[in-house]
């Protein structure tokens, strides 16, 4: 990721289809290779038993066969059952074969690690680690990672890419049997790998078995900690690590309905954790509220002592009164105690005083990137946005280095009136003009979101992600959605060849019967222009959404004038009129991971996906490589 610009720019590189000269994120880079089924193990033993299935039928227009044939009938069967079983794992071979990228450096994501590693013998303590986890959890919240099955799947295997294996899953109910996990992980030499709703779209939350470390790991889920609550009357939220953003929104919408959480865009159906997206620093097309972050937060950090040992340390930042450390006497309960009684109550339903941020440093403390609207705006030879971006508490961009079990957050006003536009450039310096000259002209004036969309990303999203659009449409982003996901992930489990594919492919091939997922004022520009933006502007009682419409028409109109004089391409204005047209285009972008991975199952392909930033003062199509 170019860490220099605002705002973010996809970019899909196709191995093996040519992406032209129409896109500026994407490159046609190794041919095209097919698998057909002729060649494959399944074809000889389907050939052979039309073949046996020929000559049996013959000799029995004259032969009676009875009990003979039966048994003779039932063992060909058993036999071509052995033969296609034995040919599952070669044919998985030959596939994954076509699948691997070039020879050369790897990138962290750039394919799946192998399933097998070499055994490592555990030690006395690692060996009976899975028990001592057990008496802290209960029994039903261990599960064994050491071979991957269909009820391991959702912990070891990413949903895009990442797999691997691990020693156990913990899944900890409460914040004390989280730390008290922690510190038996870390006393047994293990590895610990932090996960939440592991929606597998960057493959960082899944074990790696390639990664030259020798020590188990042990996956530590903490999606069962999902109680959230709001304080201050809710301008903040405190979301335990497992709380989704989807399920926050859907809190706060009905809490407070003037008040929206951070996270309401990208891939929210999947219910991604607010604790995944402090680690990451989710949230590039939030112009206006910045990546998440928050310097008020409860997270684990190991240390080593004196004599070596490794060390759980807990630090609470969350900067809340009567959760503090200086509210409690030696001896006499501290701060996670008295925050899991809290949230049990919450939980159960039980009403409960509002909590209230303290007085303190911590009290005062950031809970979002308060400084992001004028960072962004400016243009200078500072960085707004970037991955290594750690400042504050360790917890933000932490990418699993600290265990986070509690975050504070603010909630944001929600606009009295908000439009979105679906914008088209004839090129991608005109697409840079309208960023520098209309989006990011002022702190004050900034739209909700930004969201830039080459042609390809058009056609691959319409290709493959149609079925995907239309069910998050209609069914929204709640549990049905999840439940759905999960299904995909237990069919992709079983142990065939084809399984991994089977959904992909599936989708692919019905896609086309499925009408057009947005409607055509918003499709035919999407597919006769190269370069297009989704915006989201909104009114905040300072007149910022007329102040913004005058920017644009003031660019629009100048562009286009001068466009009609040399007869070349304007830019298109297309805004969503109706509610349900906005439901549409975002469903549409929120499909683009998914549909991409799709797109390269169904055509055969090996892909790439890539994210990357661009200067605020300029910059053209990134030389990827």
């Amino acid at each position: 990721e170019d860490a220099r610009g605002a705002g973010r720019i996809g970019g899909w590189i196709m191995l093996g289809r040519a992406a032209g000269h129409r896109s500026a994120a994407a490159a046609s880079l190794l041919h095209r290779r097919r698998r057909r089924f002729a060649e494959s193990p399944l074809a000889a033993v389907a050939t052979g038993l039309r073949g046996a299935s020929s000559t049996e039928g013959e000799s029995a227009s004259g032969i009676r066969v009875g009990g003979l044939g039966a048994l003779a009938l039932a063992g060909s069967s058993l036999l071509a059952g052995y033969l296609i079983g034995t040919s599952h794992q070669e044919h998985l071979t030959d596939l994954n074969k076509d699948r691997e990228l070039p020879k050369g450096e790897r990138g962290c994501c750039s394919c799946d690690s192998p399933t097998e590693h070499e055994t490592v013998k555990l030690t006395e303590a690692q060996a009976q680690l899975a028990a001592r986890l057990e008496r802290i959890v209960g029994k039903g919240y261990v599960v064994d990672g050491k071979e991957g099955t269909s009820s391991n799947r959702k912990f070891l295997k990413g949903a895009r890419l990442g797999q691997g294996t691990s020693l156990c899953i913990v899944q900890p109910g409460t914040l004390r049997q989280a730390i008290r996990a922690l510190q038996e992980i870390v006393d047994a030499g293990c590895v610990v790998l932090p996960q939440g709703s592991n929606t597998g779209l960057t493959g960082g939350s899944v074990p790696r078995n390639d990664n030259g470390d020798s020590r188990p790991v042990v996956v530590m889920s903490l999606k069962r900690l999902q109680t959230h609550f709001p304080i201050d009357d809710g301008k903040r939220v405190v979301c335990l690590a497992g709380t989704g953003i989807s399920t926050l929104a859907s809190s706060i919408q009905e809490w407070f309905p003037d008040r929206e959480s951070h996270s309401i865009l990208g891939s929210t159906f999947l219910n991604p954790t607010t604790a995944a997206g402090v680690a990451f620093g989710s949230g590039g097309t939030l112009v206006r509220k910045g990546p998440a972050r928050t310097d008020r937060a409860l997270y684990c950090k190991v240390y080593k002592n004196k004599f070596g040992e490794h060390i759980v340390s807990v630090v609470n930042t969350l900067g809340i009164e009567g959760l503090e450390e200086e509210n409690f006497q030696e001896g006499a309960g501290n701060g996670v105690d008295t925050l899991d009684s809290y949230c049990m109550d919450v939980k159960q339903g039980y009403r409960r005083p509002m909590m209230k941020s303290s007085h303190s440093k911590h009290g005062q403390a950031k809970a979002s990137d308060t400084e992001y609207s004028r960072l962004v705006c400016e243009c200078s030879k500072e960085v707004s946005r970037f991955n290594a971006d750690t400042k504050g508490e360790d917890c933000n961009r932490s990418e699993g280095k600290v265990v986070i079990l509690a975050t504070v957050h603010d909630t944001f006003p929600v606009p009295s009136e908000k439009r979105v536009f679906f914008l088209s450039f004839p090129d991608f310096e005109t697409c840079l003009d309208f960023r520098r000259k209309v989006i990011l002209d002022n702190p004050e004036d900034l739209p909700i979101s930004c969201e830039y969309l080459d042609r390809d990303s058009i056609d691959i999203i319409d290709r493959a992600g149609r079925i995907s659009t239309f069910l998050i449409r209609f069914l929204g982003m709640g549990d049905i959605m999840s439940t759905l996901w999960n299904v995909k992930n237990q069919i992709e489990g079983l142990p065939f060849s084809w399984a991994p594919m089977f959904c992909d492919k599936f989708l692919h091939a019905f896609n086309n019967f499925v009408p057009c997922a947005i409607p055509s004022k918003f499709m035919t520009p999407g597919k006769d222009w190269d370069h297009h933006c989704l915006v989201a502007v909104g009114e905040f009682g300072n007149g910022t959404l007329p102040r913004f419409m005058e920017r644009l028409d003031k660019f629009v109109k100048q562009y286009n004038d001068k466009a009609l004089g040399d007869g070349t391409k304007v830019v298109s204005v297309v805004e969503a009129e109706s509610e349900s047209d906005v439901t549409a285009l975002n469903a549409f972008r929120f499909v683009a991971a998914l549909a991409f991975k799709t797109y390269c199952v169904g055509e055969d392909i090996q892909g790439i996906s890539v994210d990357y930033s661009l200067p605020k003062n300029g910059g053209g199509g990134a030389p990827l490589f």
